[in-house]
């Protein structure tokens, strides 16, 4: 079968078209299942390991959290990825902290859903128009509860230490292969004229491990400060901390900001990582 404008792996050793496979895992890091004392600021962090396959996938995050003891305390965020830029590190970690909502007791439920597509082959090399891509969902979640009696606050450093969990289904494996196609644009929801194509549901995947993303301390820190920065910027925030560097000093060494709410911050424990923040409610 002949995929149009494709890009294809040749094997020179045998001759033929390979279609390697490449895994694209996407995680949900933290929180977990777990106890936490109660905290101005709360994050949920994801993960995305093999971004290099994972730029055409036209990735959407969609985020719910539900207060099990209060239901007006619920709220649902967008994380896009469409746009973001993989190539900056492996894994890609995006975060939000959410303030008001787990400074006192109570017990949550996280759900989460990834959306992503990719070629419709078939449609593509029959030249069927506008059937031209796969809409794909994924979705899972995790509860957890902030409580008095923990014994402190949330520690990304060692919730995530040392860990494996490869059947927490908070994380999800797609297989895609090396062949791109073109497909119409107006289908695509990044807007562009290329998918990937993915191996169908009979081509295991290897188990998703999302506990093998470990956020190291200098991660840590520049999430933190990554916080700070924000909060104590007057065009973000209304009621900024009381120990916020005066104006002069806070545009004195700027973080690197991409467009108006992403940050490129340090390392991780599997090399240095993307931090790509969420916007703060």
């Amino acid at each position: 079968m002949r995929f149009p404008q494709a890009s294809l792996l040749l094997a020179a050793s045998m001759g033929a078209i390979v279609h390697a496979t490449n895994v694209v895992e996407v995680d949900l890091v933290f929180p977990r299942n777990e106890t936490y004392a109660p905290t101005e600021w709360f994050p949920v962090v994801f993960a995305v390991q093999n971004v290099e396959s994972a730029e055409l996938l036209n990735f959407r995050i969609i985020c719910h959290l539900y207060n099990q003891d209060d239901r007006n305390n619920s709220f649902t965020r967008i994380q896009d990825l469409r746009w973001a830029n993989w190539s900056s590190a492996d894994p890609y970690l995006a975060y939000q902290h959410f303030s008001d909502h787990f400074n006192t007791e109570g017990r949550w439920l996280l759900k989460w859903e990834l959306r992503w597509q990719s070629c419709d082959v078939e449609a593509l090399t029959n030249g069927q128009g506008l059937g031209g891509m796969f809409e794909h969902y994924y979705a899972w979640g995790t509860s957890f509860a902030i409580s008095n009696s923990a014994p402190r606050a949330f520690d990304l450093v060692a919730a995530t230490a040392n860990s494996t969990c490869p059947k927490d289904q908070n994380a999800i494996a797609i297989n895609v292969t090396d062949t791109t196609m073109q497909a119409p644009s107006s289908v695509n929801w990044s807007d562009r004229d290329t998918c990937a194509v993915t191996t169908n549901s009979t081509t295991p995947a290897p188990t998703p491990d999302p506990c093998r993303v470990a956020i190291s301390a200098d991660a840590a820190a520049s999430m933190s400060a990554a916080l700070r920065e924000r909060s104590c910027d007057p065009l973000r925030t209304v009621n900024p901390p009381d120990d916020c560097p005066a104006d002069d000093e806070s545009v004195a060494q700027p973080l690197a900001v991409l467009g108006a709410s992403w940050l490129l911050a340090a390392s991780g424990a599997l090399g240095f990582i993307l931090m790509q923040v969420w916007r703060f409610i």
